[in-house]
C-alpha cells in the first residue's frame, strides 16, 4: 500500500511538472478558463434589447388593431417606427436592416373579436439576434394577454368597463433569472462545459505528447513514472484537480459576480458539487485521450464535442423531450448534470440536499469514468506502447518512418539515416 502511495505521488509531481513546462497544457487548463467567461459575457452584454424597431402592416384599419399597435409601441421591449401599406414593403425594410420586425393584422381582425372569434396577430422577427427576437415575442405576448384580459371583462360584464383593467392583472414574474437576461440564462451552463473541455483538451495534449516522445525514444517516454495502471490515473487525476482548484472558484463564483448573473446558491454547496464534476471529466479526459495520437488531433478530436454537449445539457431543448438515445449518452456527460444543478443552486437558491440527485450522478460518473479510463489505460494504450517499443526494437527507424507515412509525407533515405544517427537535417521543401 506505502509503494502505491508513492507511486501516485510520484506520477502526480511528475504530471503537475508536464502541465506547467508546456505551453499548450498551460493555455487550456489555466488561460482558457481565465479569458472564456469574460469574452463570452461581453459578447451577450448587454443582456436585454430596448426599442426595437418594428413596423406595422394593418390590413384591417380597425379600432383593436390601432389600440394593439399602441399598445406595443408602449411597451419597452419594442418601438413602432412607423406603418407600412404591404407585406412586401415591410420585407425591404427588414432586408434594409430599418427595422426587425414586422406587425400583421390580417382583414377582419376587430370583427373577429367583436363576434367573439378568435383574431390572430402575425409577428414576423429577424432571427439573426436572438436577444431581438425575444423581445418582440415577449411585447406581442403581453399586450395580446392583457388585450384579452379587457375583453373577457367586458363580455362578461362583471364589473364596468372603466375599471376593468385594473380586475384582473395580466403580470409576469421571472423566477431566478429576474432581469430575463439571455446570457444569464445561457452562460452559467457554458461555465460548466469551459471547465469541463479545458481539461478534456489539457489532458489529450498531454497525451499526445508524450506519445511523441515515444516517437523519439524507440517507443520509451523518459519522463513516465513506472507506476501501475490504477496510481497512474488517480495520479495524473489528482494533479488536475488541483490544478482546477483557481479555476473553478474563479469561473463559477467569480465570474457571475463581475457582469452580475444571477448568484443566489451557497458557495460551499457550488464547491462541494464542483467536486465530482472535476474527478469525473479527469477520468473521462484520461479514457478519451486514446483519440489523441498526437498534440493536433487533440483539436479535431474534442473541440466539435463541445456543441453536442451544449445541446444535451438541456438549455436550448429540454432533456424531456430528447429522444431515449439522446437521453441515455446525455447522461453519460458529466457536465449535464453539472450544469443543470448549477443552474438550479445559483439561479434558483436550491441547496445540495435538493439537488441530490444530480450530485449522486455525478459521483456514479467518476466511477464509470474512472473505470473506463482504466480500461483504456491497461487494454488499449499500454497495449500500444509494448506493440511501439517492440516495432522500435526490430527497427530502430520503424516508428518514425511509419509517423511519416500516416501523415503522407515522403522522407528521402538520406533523411532517414540522418535521423538514425542524430546528425541535423534540413528541412525539405
Amino acid at each position: 500500500m506505502l509503494r502505491w502511495l508513492h507511486d501516485i505521488f510520484l506520477v502526480w509531481k511528475r504530471e503537475f511538472w508536464l502541465s506547467f513546462h508546456d505551453e499548450g497544457v498551460i493555455i487550456f487548463f489555466l488561460v482558457l478558463c481565465l479569458v472564456y467567461p469574460i469574452l463570452y459575457a461581453l459578447i451577450y452584454n448587454p443582456e436585454t434589447a430596448h426599442n426595437v424597431a418594428v413596423v406595422v402592416v394593418d390590413d384591417d384599419r380597425s379600432a383593436d388593431s390601432r389600440q394593439f399597435a399602441r399598445a406595443l409601441d408602449a411597451t419597452s421591449e419594442v418601438c413602432v417606427t412607423q406603418y407600412v401599406a404591404s407585406m412586401d414593403e415591410a420585407r425591404q425594410l427588414m432586408c434594409e436592416k430599418k427595422c426587425y420586425g414586422v406587425i400583421h393584422f390580417d382583414k377582419g381582425f376587430g370583427r373577429k373579436i367583436h363576434h367573439g372569434e378568435q383574431a390572430h396577430v402575425e409577428a414576423y422577427c429577424d432571427m439573426g439576434v436572438m436577444i431581438r427576437y425575444k423581445q418582440i415575442l415577449s411585447a406581442v405576448t403581453n399586450v395580446q394577454m392583457e388585450m384579452n384580459a379587457q375583453m373577457q371583462h367586458r363580455l362578461l360584464d362583471i364589473v364596468p368597463v372603466s375599471v376593468s383593467s385594473g380586475s384582473l392583472e395580466s403580470k409576469q414574474v421571472a423566477l431566478g433569472n429576474t432581469g430575463m437576461g439571455l446570457a444569464s440564462a445561457v452562460l452559467p451552463a457554458i461555465f460548466i462545459l469551459v471547465l469541463q473541455q479545458s481539461m478534456l483538451l489539457g489532458i489529450c495534449m498531454l497525451h499526445g505528447g508524450s506519445r511523441e516522445r515515444r516517437l523519439h525514444n524507440r517507443g520509451v517516454d523518459p519522463l513516465e513514472i513506472p507506476a501501475g495502471v490504477g496510481a497512474s490515473i488517480l495520479g495524473k487525476s489528482l494533479c488536475y484537480w488541483m490544478i482546477y482548484i483557481i479555476p473553478t472558484v474563479y469561473t463559477l463564483l467569480l465570474a457571475p459576480k463581475f457582469f452580475d448573473f444571477p448568484q443566489v446558491g451557497n458557495p460551499r454547496a457550488i464547491l462541494a458539487m464542483a467536486l465530482p464534476f472535476l474527478l469525473a471529466s479527469s477520468f473521462m479526459g484520461q479514457a478519451m485521450k486514446v483519440f489523441a495520437n498526437d498534440r493536433e488531433s487533440t483539436f479535431i478530436a474534442l473541440v466539435f464535442t463541445s456543441v453536442i454537449f451544449v445541446f444535451l445539457s438541456g438549455i436550448s431543448w429540454p432533456r424531456c423531450s430528447m429522444s431515449p438515445f439522446w437521453l441515455v449518452v446525455g447522461n453519460f456527460i458529466p457536465s449535464t448534470w453539472a450544469v443543470n444543478a448549477y443552474i438550479q443552486m445559483q439561479s434558483g437558491g436550491a441547496t445540495l440536499s435538493q439537488q441530490s440527485s444530480a450530485y449522486m450522478m455525478l459521483w456514479v460518473l467518476t466511477g464509470l469514468m474512472f473505470i473506463l479510463a482504466y480500461i483504456v489505460e491497461r487494454f488499449l494504450c499500454r497495449k500500444r506502447y509494448r506493440r511501439m517499443r517492440h516495432y522500435a526494437k526490430r527497427d530502430p527507424m520503424a516508428l518514425i518512418r511509419e509517423e511519416y507515412r500516416r501523415q503522407a509525407i515522403d522522407v528521402l533515405p538520406d533523411r532517414i539515416n540522418a535521423l538514425d544517427m542524430g546528425e541535423p537535417v534540413a528541412d525539405e521543401e
